[in-house]
């Protein structure tokens, strides 16, 4: 049986970079084409094809019609392949080598670049290799200056974004500013209401995703506000990472934040996030869709992100509540408990201390570890609620007293917290000594023979091993300590979070409690159970403890 005659594939290919297009006429397609097909026909290449991309960089080969072209090179289906010349193919010294030298020779394509006189079934061009080595040196250069520019503009405060946020939309005046699009800002004040409200970025997707609103991506398509493609195949469908993004989005309080990414070469495009010290910030650029307090308590709730309990629940002190002993977090923890009264359970959540629960029970019974310190949620909330009325009267009637005391305790607390970190730096310092020390001894001894290599070895990488880290703990308390020299307690700000609360707070939510509370210190309980007297300070923002509001109360 006779086999069908198959017919190889001729190419045209073109390409047109944007820097291209500010060259004028002689790069463009249009005019590649005529060139390409010119030279096609008057040199009997039948069956060709002309196919193009239009706005690809030539150090980019993930160009759809230059991939497809290659498929079908690598399929054996295509016999020549015509450009109008080398750097129409590509700008990349060692790509471009690989499919005209390597890849095009193993396939029996031949490879023709019309203006620069190569054609490989003429043999080989000693000058091909020079060619695209100043090709690419060409978008090297090009990438140089404009990153530089990038750079320029982005010190001077542009915005480097080529598209608003969802949440604005350009000034139609001025094109590189920002102003409030409505309908999407409302949106994003409705996303922070819902998490400073206690309720979670997974339920939040799903409550928008259920109320069939667009999807930021969706929104900008349908809108014009972005002419990329749509890129959620579902309009409606919100993702948690995109609740995350929205609520870390720094741009929704009017700042402009550069240099958020970088990349680290013309040929590597892959965006890599940039360390915060990298990036920089300018305020007040455009108009805010959230204020100020608002992200600053969105910051601690997100700094506070943790796991649900199995019953599906997160505690309303999780991360606030901490071990006066081992200075721990308290572990929150659940149990079901069942009213034969009314016959139905309930869930009752409790706190201790983490330490306490990952001891043996060898380390509980001979008392060598930590205790318990556990309190029950509804005890610990109720008695924080009531300390929190009580201090926002007190403030209320008496601003001038309160201060003058807030600041007094302020500066007996840093004194005291001072010495012990400053004693602290110094034990870490004087083990870091001994450690020289030890080191400088062992190499004595292995030197005279008292200590063998293979022992000297083991000892000293443990001995630098701890000085290692004894050296980034000293590194870490001097910031500690250097902070604390230069904080004073805030009293003002404190004041006008009081102020907020016109009425009195009927029940604690997971944004007021991280609004005031910075952190609650529970005491173990030292009386027998039926008489049970538990102490807890409370840790409140910018001010710290307030002393006449300590407790010791029965739970």
């Amino acid at each position: 049986m006779q086999g069908q005659l198959i017919t190889k594939k001729n190419y045209l290919y073109g390409r047109l970079s944007k820097e291209d297009e500010q060259q004028g006429d002689s790069n463009s397609i249009i005019n590649q084409r005529n060139i390409l097909t010119k030279y096609a026909e008057e040199n009997g290449f039948k069956h060709h094809e002309f196919i193009y991309d239009d706005g690809y960089s030539g150090a980019d080969f993930e160009r759809p019609a230059f991939k497809k072209m290659i498929e079908e090179v690598e399929s054996g289906n295509v016999a020549t392949v015509i450009v109008k010349d080398m750097s129409r193919f590509g700008r990349d010294y060692l790509k471009v080598g690989f499919f005209t030298e390597m890849l095009f020779v193993e396939k029996d394509v031949r490879f023709i670049a019309i203006n620069d006189n190569v054609d490989n079934a003429q043999g080989e061009n000693d000058f091909v290799p020079m060619m695209n080595l100043f090709n690419e040196w060409f978008v090297r250069n090009t990438s140089k200056k404009i990153r530089a520019v990038k750079q320029a503009k982005g010190k001077a405060g542009e915005k480097l974004t080529g598209f608003p946020k969802y949440g604005y939309r350009k000034d139609p005046v001025s094109p590189k500013d920002w102003i409030i699009d409505p309908e999407s800002a409302e949106v994003v004040k409705r996303v922070f209401q819902m998490f400073v409200s206690g309720i979670n970025a997974a339920q939040i997707a799903q409550k928008l995703t259920q109320e069939r609103i667009l999807c930021p991506s969706a929104y900008k398509e349908i809108n014009g506000i972005n002419k990329a493609p749509q890129k959620c195949k579902e309009p409606c469908h919100w993702h948690t990472t995109t609740i995350h993004k929205m609520l870390d989005t720094r741009e929704y309080i009017g700042d402009t934040v550069n240099f958020k990414t970088y990349t680290k070469s013309y040929k590597d495009k892959t965006p890599k996030a940039n360390p915060i010290e990298n990036q920089m910030i300018f305020e007040n650029t455009h108009p805010a869709i959230i204020d100020l307090s608002t992200w600053e308590l969105v910051r601690k709730l997100r700094e506070h992100k943790h796991r649900p309990t199995r019953h599906g629940n997160v505690g309303l002190f999780t991360g606030l509540a901490y071990c006066a002993d081992c200075q721990e977090k308290l572990y929150y923890h659940t149990r079901e408990l069942f009213n034969k009264a009314k016959d139905k359970s309930r869930l009752d959540g409790a706190y201790s201390c983490s330490t306490y629960r990952k001891q043996t029970q060898y380390q509980r019974q001979n008392g060598t570890g930590c205790t318990a310190h556990h309190i029950r949620e509804e005890v610990l909330e109720q008695l924080v609620l009531e300390e929190l009325r009580e201090l926002l009267k007190f403030v209320v009637k008496n601003e001038t007293k309160f201060a003058k005391l807030v600041m007094a305790q302020s500066a007996k607390e840093q004194i005291k917290i001072m010495a012990t970190k400053k004693q602290t730096a110094q034990k870490i310092h004087n083990r870091i000594n001994e450690l020289d020390t030890l080191i400088e001894r062992s190499y004595e001894d292995n030197v005279i023979g008292k200590l063998t290599d293979e022992r000297f070895t083991k000892l000293s990488a443990k001995y630098e091993t701890e000085q290692a880290e004894l050296t980034n703990k000293l590194t870490a308390l001097a910031d500690e300590i250097a902070e604390l020299e230069s904080k004073t307690a805030n009293v003002g700000k404190f004041m006008e979070k009081v102020r907020k609360y016109t009425t009195e707070i009927d029940k604690l939510t997971p944004a007021i409690t991280r609004e005031f509370v910075d952190r609650i210190i529970v005491h173990e309980a030292t009386s027998p159970r039926k008489n049970r007297v538990q102490k807890i300070e409370i840790v409140y923002n910018n001010i710290g403890v307030v002393p006449c509001l300590d407790m010791k109360v029965g739970a």
